[in-house]
């Protein structure tokens, strides 16, 4: 439990000056969360306040009243519904994502929320995420739904229902869509967002892309942004699948690795052979500067004796 305590904070390092950065860091909290780690980031961030909350950028803003449903019962969302398609990377796009939503009553809403995040050292097995979430609908606008007053860095996140299709069943399956755009707010940040797209299918049915997509516009947000996830939810691997999948990562990081080394010893070498060669020109170069030199002075002493002889007979 340590241990991953430990990893989460070497991963949080790798993301300081990334264009992504809050993207990273809350990556990095999703692959290696577990008690420990939940309690040194409650009280690193909200106790201590060490780290400052980010502020409200208004990158997500509210949305205009006239922008939401007029109608809505939560009793639209019971039963069992996936994220088939999400915006926000850091939140929205998870592989798995199945809700399993109950109404109490026609203005409350309580979600058992499930998702995967992949093995953070090979990334083919994967831990699947739980946790319980209640919302309450606004008392004069049914298209927002409030999850306020949570505990774990006193998050809170309010839904706004863009449009929706009510359940049914039909040849191709279950049938029905909700549209949610949501922002929130906790000690570390405050107006995140994000939107997603819920279906009782698996996968999102393409017939509801252009109405979805004129909900999404009202908004300023496109459809082509959105990423459909993957809910196949396969079973997970053995223990020993796991393991040979991380060795198989391992082996091909070393691989490349050692690769790279023989790429740059034969740079190394390549570069050695043509400073020899380059010193070799250089000595046969200085050489035949010498040999002429030498070849220049042999023939000015031998025109000095010359002269000396023919002085001597005179």
């Amino acid at each position: 439990e340590t241990r991953k305590c430990a990893a989460n904070l070497l991963c949080i390092q790798t993301c300081n000056d990334r264009p992504d950065e809050a993207t990273c860091q809350i990556g990095c909290g999703d692959k290696f969360a577990n008690q420990v780690t939940e309690a040194f980031t409650k009280a690193a961030v909200t106790d201590k306040k060490c780290v400052p909350q980010r502020p409200d950028d208004g990158s997500w803003p509210v949305p205009k009243d006239e922008t939401l449903v007029p109608k809505f019962e939560t009793t639209v969302l019971e039963g069992d519904w996936y994220i088939s398609a999400g915006l926000n990377k850091a939140f929205d796009t998870f592989d798995c994502q199945l809700h399993r939503f109950e109404a109490p009553s026609p203005t409350t809403l309580v979600g058992n929320l499930q998702w995967r995040i992949k093995d953070p050292v090979a990334g083919t097995n994967f831990v699947t995420r739980y946790t319980l979430q209640t919302f309450e609908q606004d008392k004069t606008r049914p298209g927002i739904l409030y999850n306020h007053d949570n505990e774990f860095l006193h998050y809170q996140d309010d839904w706004y229902i863009l449009g929706y299709k009510g359940a049914y069943d039909d040849d191709k399956g279950k049938g029905g869509y909700v549209t949610v755009y949501y922002r929130g707010s906790n000690d570390a940040w405050d107006g995140y967002g994000g939107a997603v797209i819920y279906t009782r299918d698996p996968k999102l049915r393409p017939e509801y892309i252009p109405e979805i997509s004129k909900q999404l516009e009202q908004v300023g947000l496109k459809w082509s942004d959105f990423t459909e996830t993957d809910n196949s939810c396969n079973a997970a691997e053995t223990r020993l699948e796991e393991i040979e999948a991380d060795l198989v990562f391992v082996e091909g990081k070393v691989a490349s690795a050692l690769t790279t080394f023989d790429q740059e010893l034969i740079k190394d070498v390549s570069g050695i052979e043509k400073a020899i060669e380059s010193e070799v020109l250089s000595v046969e170069r200085e050489l035949e500067k010498d040999v002429v030199a030498v070849e220049e002075e042999v023939s000015s002493f031998t025109k000095r004796l010359q002269t000396l002889f023919s002085r001597s007979n005179q």
